[in-house]
């Protein structure tokens, strides 16, 4: 028996979550077997289902290694098995099962290993209809029946989920230019150029790019509002992309400028949203955040293998003076435990 630990009531299932399609079906391939089983039919629709599939949206949210992009020009199998299907050509166990025999033709072509299992699930939200493909293990694990008598179970194991992605339908019907996402999990990495293939995944979009043209934008905007209000609006600018990653949702503009209306200058009435029309009007008005774009102007990092510093953009000509000439910093305030370990260690010069 397999478990899903996880609480029924999922925040991720507290939004209008509405799942229309579900299955799973497990496959093991090793130098020594090669098996596949698919399940008949597809998953009950209740509570424990849309907690599994929370689970696994939030932790597809949480990573900072999602790729965005569509499937590649050129034909390939997924590609037109989700072609048929979204035009009533396949149903929906149809479609897992001949996903899943495409996997096992590619690894078993590549003599690559893997185990465990694959969730398919179309969730249907106000925004439109997406289709979830997530790979995870299950780990040993105990549990007390209703006897109390002790028992050995297979519990899903969040903490190793591995390959997975979610396909904008509304987006994929119109052939955008981005409607596919994935991320690669614990475990993935022997498997990462195979399972792009199985997908037909073509990266189209740098959030990177676009996250660093808006920061720029901010910071070109703050240094118009006081010194104080500046800092302040580039944190709370940055502390919102930081959410709205968290969320898996995107930036708007709009939305922004009036979030942060409060971050700035009440004498000034231009907002970001209009500092940006009349300095970059090309500029994208909604993007993806880039989490390892953002974290750079939260924090200034650095370590080689006898130092490593880190401290808050906030500090640098405050606790933090930089001297370019001499490639130099110069620390004030210094945290309370390393100034004990230096007097302890040092003891008074």
């Amino acid at each position: 028996v397999l478990y899903c630990a996880v609480p029924i009531r999922h925040p991720i299932c507290a939004r209008l979550m509405s799942i229309r399609n579900a299955i799973v079906n497990q496959f093991y391939r090793t130098p020594a077997a090669d098996t596949l089983t698919r399940r008949a039919d597809e998953l009950d629709i209740d509570e424990p289902l849309q907690g599994l599939l929370g689970q696994v949206k939030t932790a597809f949210y949480n990573r900072s290694n999602k790729q965005y992009g569509r499937f590649s020009d050129e034909a390939g199998h997924v590609k037109a098995l989700a072609g048929q299907w979204l035009k009533g050509g396949l149903g929906f166990v149809t479609l897992s099962e001949q996903w899943m025999k495409h996997l096992q033709t590619e690894l078993a072509a590549r003599e690559l290993d893997i185990e465990g299992y694959w969730l398919f699930a179309q969730e249907t939200l106000e925004h439109g209809n997406q289709l979830w493909f997530f790979h995870f293990k299950h780990k040993p694990g105990l549990y007390l029946s209703q006897q109390l008598d002790l028992g050995n179970s297979a519990m899903i194991d969040f903490g190793r989920l591995g390959f997975g992605g979610v396909i904008d339908l509304a987006a994929l019907a119109r052939q955008d230019a981005q409607y596919l996402t994935v991320s690669f999990g614990f475990g993935d990495r022997a498997l990462q150029v195979a399972l792009l293939d199985v997908v037909n995944f073509v990266d189209t979009l740098d959030t990177s790019v676009d996250t660093d043209r808006f920061m720029a934008i901010v910071k070109a905007y703050s240094e118009t509002l006081p010194t104080d209000k500046g800092a302040n609006y580039r944190r709370k600018a940055i502390e919102y992309c930081t959410e709205q990653d968290k969320l898996g949702e995107t930036v708007v503009c709009n939305e922004i400028s009036v979030a942060l209306t409060e971050a700035q200058d009440p004498a000034r009435s231009e907002s970001l949203v209009t500092f940006m029309q009349q300095t970059e009007p090309e500029a994208k008005t909604e993007f993806i955040p880039d989490r390892k774009s953002l974290k750079k102007y939260l924090r200034y990092t650095g370590k080689s293998k006898e130092v490593s510093i880190s401290f808050s953009n906030d500090l640098l000509g405050k606790n933090v003076n930089y001297d370019p000439e001499n490639e130099s910093l110069t620390i004030t305030h210094l945290p309370a435990s390393l100034l004990k370990q230096l007097k302890d260690e040092l003891g008074p010069l």
